[in-house]
């Protein structure tokens, strides 16, 4: 790992132009990857496939806790890591029992885990990675919502944010493990990720003070609810029932995610080169 890290650190070009090649294979296609998965497996029971994809991540996820075991034995703070990653996975056990649809959604988890990596690569620093990682996920969401597939989606789906900011918690959780430093900055740099993030909710403020955006059904131009949920739940065919996670919810879990991967990647180590 810290062979391949500092490769992709030294040769920040590369390292660039192989994250837009990444991130766009990663966004773009979407429907287009849906679309042959579904036929893949078209002949298979959906219960049967769901519990096919589970099994699948279930042994990945295995092989890298075991791969990383002895490092976290090892690790001046193992403490902290195995808190930090016992609260990730236990976040990823909440999200697919109670917000998937269909565990093949799981597959977030590496592509955010891998997309993080290479973020990290380029600004050299856990909190921004995890920040700029966030904003890339919304980004994909929003392509999803308001391009791809705005006739058919009735919600923005906070629920896959969260699953795209869990799978980049793990991913930096893993460059911690192996002890990759992050480059000490000036204040400003180092917490330049709110320069962005001020930018986002101006942008917002302005949209939602304008009318251009609503959070719930108006006759403004875009909406990040068209149809109201009724109740906690929500019932699809074949009998899947998950639920929803609204605007003001889904920000609150975001914010809670931040605060907590902000004390997983805020202590100061004597890392080995």
């Amino acid at each position: 790992m810290k062979e391949l890290m500092n490769w992709l650190i030294s040769n920040k070009l590369r390292t660039f132009l192989i994250s837009l090649v990444y991130f766009s294979l990663v966004i773009f296609p979407h429907e287009w990857v849906g679309l042959r998965i579904n036929k893949a497996f078209s002949g298979i029971p959906r219960s049967s496939y769901d519990q096919i994809i589970l099994i699948v991540f279930l042994i990945f996820f295995a092989i890298i806790f075991l791969s990383v075991f002895q490092k976290i034995r090892t690790h001046p703070l193992r403490g902290k890591l195995l808190l930090c990653l016992g609260f990730t996975m236990m976040c990823i056990f909440f999200v697919n029992s109670y917000l998937f649809v269909i565990n093949i959604e799981s597959v977030h988890y590496v592509q955010y885990a891998v997309g993080v990596i290479l973020v990290f690569a380029l600004c050299e620093h856990y909190f921004v990675s995890l920040f700029l990682a966030c904003l890339i996920g919304i980004f994909d969401e929003s392509y999803q919502y308001f391009y791809l597939a705005p006739e058919r989606t009735d919600y923005f789906d906070f629920n896959d944010v969260i699953t795209n900011l869990l799978g980049a918690g793990l991913g930096l959780i893993l460059l911690r493990i192996f002890q990759i430093r992050q480059k000490v900055k000036p204040r400003i740099i180092r917490n330049g990720f709110l320069i962005p993030l001020l930018s986002l909710v101006a942008l917002v403020s302005i949209a939602l003070g304008t009318k251009i955006l609503s959070v719930y059904p108006s006759d403004d131009s875009f909406m990040l609810v068209k149809k109201i949920q009724e109740g906690w739940w929500t019932t699809v065919p074949p009998d899947v029932t998950f639920h929803v996670v609204q605007p003001l919810e889904g920000l609150l879990i975001i914010s809670l995610l931040f605060l907590i991967y902000f004390f997983c990647f805020s202590s100061k180590i004597a890392e080995k080169n």
